[in-house]
Formats: C-alpha cells, structure tokens, sequence
C-alpha cells in the first residue's frame, strides 16, 4: 500500500509541472498559431525552436512513463488474475483450450518465440508498457488541466486498477486514447484502433456504438426516451442474460451471472451528474467535447442502476466513466464564480482522495490482490513486508 500512495504523491506532483500550450483538443492550436492568426509576431516556437516548458513537459512526461511502467513492469504475483495469465501462457503454445482472444494468444506466442517458453515477464512488461504510454497519451492530449485529470486519473484508481486486468486496461487504454477520434469526427480512424484491440479483450466493441451514440447531439426528451427504454432491464433481466450468455459462452453456469452493482460508483456517478446540471448551459451546453463526456456518465449512471445483472458490470461501466477525468476539470474551470469555482474543486479533490483510500482497502480482498506489492526484484518475504 505504501509503494502506490507514494507513486501517486511523486506522480502527481511531477504532474504539476507540466503545462500544455494547445487551446483545445478539436482546435489543437497552440499559442503560436494563435499568434499568427491574429497578426502577432511568432513565438521560438513558431520558428521551430523547442521552449523551455516543452522540454519541461517531455522530460516529465517521460518520469510519469517511467515510474508508472516500472511499477506495473516490477510487480510479482499482484492481481487476483496473475497466476490465472502464468497458466494462459503454458497451455496457449500447447494449443489447449483458453478463454483469451486470438491476438492475446499471437502475442504471447510471439514473445514466447522471441524470449523463450519462459518470457512471462516479458509479456507482463509488453502490455505494461503498451498500456501506461496510452494511458499517459490519452490524458495529455484530452485534457484541459493535465494536472487535475491525472490527478483524478490516479485517485480514481485507473492506473491501479490495470496492475489487476491486463488484457481489459490494454484495451480500456486504447479506448480512451481512441475518444479523440470521435470528438474529431474521425470515424474511420476510431474504428481501425478499436478493432485490434478487440482482438486482445473483444469487451473494447461496446464503445463502437456507445462512443458514437455519446458523440451526437441529443435532444432532451430523447434522453428521456433513452432512461424509459433502459428501464426496461429492471423487467427483462433473464432474456438480457441469455444474451449476454450466447456472446460469452464462458459466464454460463458461473458466479459471474449473479450480478451485482457498485454502489460507490453510483454514488461518484451520481455526484458528477448533479454538477454537471448545475453548471450545464456554462459548462457543457454548446462544448462538444464536454457534451461527449456528459453522454458517457449518462449512460454509465443508467448502467449501473438498471442493469446491474451484467456479469463484471464495472467492466463496461470504466468504459464510460473514464471520462470524469476529463470532464471535472472542464467543468469546474468553466465556473464564473470564483468562490463556487474552489468550492467545487475541493469538494471533488476530497471525493477523489476518499475514494483513493476506499479502493486501497478493498484492495487487499482475495477478489483484488492488489495489495500488498510484491515485486520480482527482492524475495516475497521481504516486498511483502516493505510494502
């Protein structure tokens, strides 16, 4: 547990430092192209000269990498899924029966051809490193305040989370990288990152049509319409189920098919609703960037309330939330008023840090195991009792 608060401390604070220039993810002007446009003389930057805070955000954004990478990439049996991946990787060269995609099981025989029979760290460490520089990527280039996104990015235990999951946060990672694709009306561009992904973790297909869907303009009562019809999985849980069953042959006659919800993430999806409809015609009405973002904590809030019979419900819900990293900082920066606007914003930072601490408890749950850090570089005994 200590190793991830102090990651988070050191993490976030080299965070800090980083301030991007660009104005904004759909425009992607910087401030020199602002400059020409409006007639001024150009920046260094303008003449192809590297300033002072870009060099500064390159050498932290590389620390982040780093430090990310590294824990992921040093971990030993952390994750309630770790020795279920070390048996995927026996039986997939021995062409056995295994519940993973087939790009998953390329990959590891790949690795497996090029390290030896005996490259499970090697294939740890491939997805660890393919997985936190997408992370990282999605945030800098989403984000209007890169320090309360990854801020929020940390506390709400994104980055922690994928130290359990590897194939889904491979494919989570690559779906919130994809997001600006659709802000972009870059279909094309969307489509042809997620369908490989799929090949790894095929969950990565819901955001095809959710991503699209969060991206169109939506009337009113046609949110309306769109609660009244997802309802509807409070009466037809059964017939939803064996739906659910014919795509993954793998959940039938398991504990997976009882269900469940997460009622702290419908408390924190709940709380990022309530705000953004007070501040809605400031904040989000008009930015499309945010209406995206505001479509997708819909769609999770009716998720987690109506369909809660979903096997690892929380797997398509992260899909969705991922963009309360986004879209809390936009939101509160768009508030006129300076006492509300820190008001709110301590509010959310106490929030998220609760949350941080809540995650980290339950962390340590034979459903989890990501708590305490073993790593591979010292004995089990010594990690275990350090960290």
């Amino acid at each position: 547990m200590t190793v991830y608060i102090i990651l988070t401390i050191v993490t976030v604070g080299i965070a800090a430092l980083i301030k991007k220039q660009e104005t904004g993810l759909i425009t992607g002007l910087s401030s020199a192209d602002g400059q020409r446009r409006k007639g001024m003389p150009a920046t260094g930057h303008a003449a192809g000269w590297i300033t002072r805070q870009q060099a500064c955000n390159a050498v932290c954004l590389l620390l982040l990498f780093t430090l990310l990478f590294g824990v992921s990439f040093c971990r030993d049996q952390v994750g309630n899924d770790y020795t279920r991946y070390e048996e995927f990787f026996h039986l997939i060269p021995l062409r056995q029966v295994v519940p993973t995609e087939f790009g998953f099981n390329g990959i590891v025989l790949l690795m497996q051809f090029l390290a030896g029979r005996d490259a499970r760290l090697s294939i740890f460490g491939l997805f660890a490193f393919i997985t936190v520089a997408f992370m990282i990527k999605a945030v800098y280039d989403q984000s209007e305040d890169f320090f309360f996104s990854f801020f929020l990015f940390m506390t709400l235990s994104y980055y922690f989370q994928s130290l359990n999951t590897v194939r889904y946060y491979f494919a989570w990672a690559i779906a919130v990288f994809s997001m600006k694709y659709v802000l972009k009306r870059q279909y094309l561009k969307f489509v042809l990152l997620i369908l490989p992904a799929a090949t790894v973790h095929k969950s990565v297909l819901l955001v095809i049509p959710v991503y699209f869907l969060a991206g169109l303009s939506w009337k009113w009562w046609q949110l309306l319409l769109l609660g009244a019809a997802a309802s509807t999985g409070l009466l037809f849980q059964e017939q939803y189920l064996r739906i659910i069953v014919r795509l993954y042959p793998s959940y039938e006659n398991t504990a997976y098919l009882d269900g469940g919800t997460s009622l702290i993430n419908i408390i924190r999806i709940s709380g990022v609703f309530v705000l953004s409809l007070l501040y809605y015609k400031k904040a989000i009405a008009g930015n499309r960037q945010n209406c995206f973002y505001f479509h997708l904590n819909l769609f999770a809030l009716l998720l987690y309330t109506c369909a809660s019979f979903i096997p690892e419900i929380s797997r398509v819900g992260y899909y969705m939330t991922a963009g309360h990293i986004f879209l809390l900082p936009s939101l509160l920066c768009r508030i006129t008023s300076e006492r509300q606007r820190k008001f709110w914003k301590l509010a959310v930072i106490a929030a998220a840090v609760l949350y941080f601490a809540i995650f980290l408890v339950k962390a340590q749950d034979l459903l989890v195991r990501i708590v305490p850090y073993h790593t591979w570089i010292f004995p089990a005994e010594i990690s275990g009792k350090a960290v």
